[in-house]
């Protein structure tokens, strides 16, 4: 019997201490982390010789860090603001042109609105549409110097992201990106100079994780 009242008690401390997360009220402080990579392999057809260029390799890395805090305006329902930095680095080699680097170093900040579904109150998803603007700074260097250049662009992105999340224990909730569907606007100037508008569609493309730690009611 001692057991049993041990066993329920837990359970509904357990419950509330789940529930608690994403009550109204609310706050979070996070802390996010991002990386991403793609690798290029390509070849080209030359159309003036009828045979292919040299291959083309490269790879690209991206990083990012950014502070985050969060106000649950009802149950499992949050408004977010983001501010970050990142860094990205792209090297193409055995180019028919010529070898190729590229930095680029951005300041962001971010805006959102997203629902909780989760399980037992502690492990689920969270979605809603976004806001985002980046101010982006791109350097690129040729093997032949003369074709070095800078830009600086203005993007400005809105869309919809859906995240893992996970509570573990009071006072800390845990989430991973699993999606994200946008759209972009970008104005670059410097060297060259131009917009450009996409859509992006992605799943498990990049590996953003977030740390929070909950405090209010």
């Amino acid at each position: 019997m001692y057991k049993k009242l041990v066993l329920v008690f837990v359970s509904i401390f357990a419950i509330n201490a789940a529930q608690a997360q994403t009550e109204k009220g609310n706050q979070s402080l996070g802390l996010n982390f991002g990386l991403s990579t793609n690798n290029l392999n390509a070849r080209d057809f030359n159309y003036n010789t009828n045979n292919y260029d040299p291959e083309t390799t490269g790879k690209q890395k991206n990083y990012s860090i950014s502070p985050s805090y969060s106000y649950f305006i009802a149950d499992k329902l949050d408004v977010g603001l983001a501010v970050g930095y990142s860094y990205s680095s792209y090297k193409i080699e055995n180019s028919a042109i010529s070898s190729q680097g590229q930095t680029g170093k951005s300041f962001f900040s971010s805006i959102n609105l997203r629902k909780y579904f989760l399980y037992d109150n502690k492990i689920g998803i969270r979605t809603g549409p976004y806001f985002a603007y980046q101010r982006y700074n791109q350097s690129n260097t040729y093997s032949n110097s003369q074709y070095n250049y800078n830009t600086n662009s203005n993007v400005y992105t809105g869309g919809v992201g859906i995240d893992f999340v996970y509570y573990p224990v009071k006072k800390l909730g845990l989430a991973a990106t699993m999606g994200n569907l946008s759209y972009s606007h970008q104005n670059t100037n410097g060297t060259t100079e131009g917009t450009n508008n996409s859509f992006n569609l992605s799943f498990a493309h990049s590996l953003l994780l977030s740390v929070n730690y909950v405090f209010g009611k």
